[in-house]
């Protein structure tokens, strides 16, 4: 009987090993084949995206008085200075259209999307300002941007391309908002995400509804749930709404992964030596109770 229980141990043992192997082979050759891919479909389609809202920034010539004494004569000279400051959003209003569209490169799928962003904004002007530099940071540097529409007060605007942004100047009385369109049609993978400031912001009077075609919505980690959540056809019309908020997350939304194969085999050949133990465990145990010679 001793001889007997050995040798399924060592076939387990062997078996178990053989399985080890197999898995740990599919896993590092999945992962080096998605890291691989996962950059070719980023250089190819557009990769996660973070949009951040628009900024405007104030600047205006200030006279300043300096006063120079030279040989017991003191003289009185004015310079006009030029002063910046950042206005802040009064009112924000975005519209979010996310399209899901997945594609398969080798053996593996990936989650990217389509995106149509829009959103109208309103910059108070409190400060003197002689012009006021509006800029705008895509969510990612490299990606393609259709149909980028930025109008200041239902003008277009001129722009300036820079470091994967564009900026504008206009001429801006002070006292009088600023009424800021913009908009485009891009595409991304895996995440799109939505980012009020580098640190704790504060927002006022801000309006988010994103619509998505799919229905397995997520939300990312350190990401606002929205207030209202509506089925729309085969997706969802979510709602973010918020009168005065003060916070250090975003909004985003993460795709829906199809499975995939290559860690699918990994992880059922991790686990197979579980049921063959237990496979080995009741035959064991039914020839030992019926006095069945296996072997």
């Amino acid at each position: 009987m001793g001889k007997h229980i050995a040798a399924i141990v060592l076939i387990f043992l062997f078996t178990t090993c053989a399985w080890i192997i197999l898995g740990t082979s599919i896993v590092a050759r999945s992962n080096s084949a998605d890291s691989g891919l996962t950059r070719g479909v980023e250089s190819n389609w557009g990769s996660a995206q973070q949009q951040s809202p628009p900024a405007a920034v104030a600047t205006w010539i200030e006279p300043r008085t300096e006063r120079e004494n030279a040989n017991g004569v003191t003289t009185t000279k004015v310079i006009n200075e030029s002063v910046s400051a950042p206005l802040p959003i009064a009112q924000s209003r975005i519209r979010v259209a996310l399209d899901l569209e997945q594609r398969q490169k080798g053996l593996l799928w990936f989650a990217t999307y389509r995106v149509a962003f829009h959103g109208d904004y309103v910059f108070q002007t409190s400060t003197p300002s002689d012009h006021v530099t509006i800029k705008l940071v895509f969510p990612a540097p490299d990606a393609i941007y259709d149909d980028l529409v930025v109008r200041a007060d239902g003008k277009p605007l001129p722009l300036a391309t820079e470091n994967g942004a564009v900026s504008g100047v206009i001429p801006h009385p002070s006292g009088a908002p600023i009424h800021l369109e913009v908009g485009y049609r891009s595409q991304g993978l895996g995440t799109w995400n939505y980012k009020f400031g580098d640190n704790v912001s504060q927002v006022h009077d801000f309006v988010m509804q994103m619509t998505t075609n799919f229905d397995a919505i997520d939300f990312p980690q350190g990401g606002l749930s929205p207030t209202t959540k509506t089925k729309s056809g085969r997706g969802w019309l979510l709602t973010w709404k918020y009168s005065n908020l003060i916070t250090g997350y975003r909004i985003g939304m993460v795709m829906p992964e199809k499975l995939q194969p290559g860690p699918l085999a990994g992880r059922i050949s991790f686990f197979a030596p579980v049921s063959l133990l237990f496979f080995f465990f009741l035959i064991f145990i039914i020839t030992t109770l019926r006095r069945i010679d296996l072997h």
